[in-house]
């Protein structure tokens, strides 16, 4: 059962997205790109962090830069 308010399409949309983030971090790591999955992870949660700074979701539920 799916978190409240979340469809089951909804739900499954994300975790296939997650799986596919893990894929992609899991190839760069073997590929060079990261000496290691720590320096991987380390390099998207500061990624994602610069996300946070900039973006939001604006009312219609779009995601935009966040203006000053």
């Amino acid at each position: 059962m799916p978190p409240s308010g979340f469809s089951k399409k909804t739900v499954e949309g994300l975790l296939t997205f997650v799986k596919g983030n893990y894929e992609d971090l899991q190839e760069e790591v073997r590929s060079g790109k990261h000496l290691s999955v720590e320096a991987a992870i380390d390099y998207e949660i500061a990624q994602l962090g610069k996300a946070l700074e900039k973006l939001h979701i604006n009312k219609e539920g779009g995601i935009v830069e966040k203006t000053a």
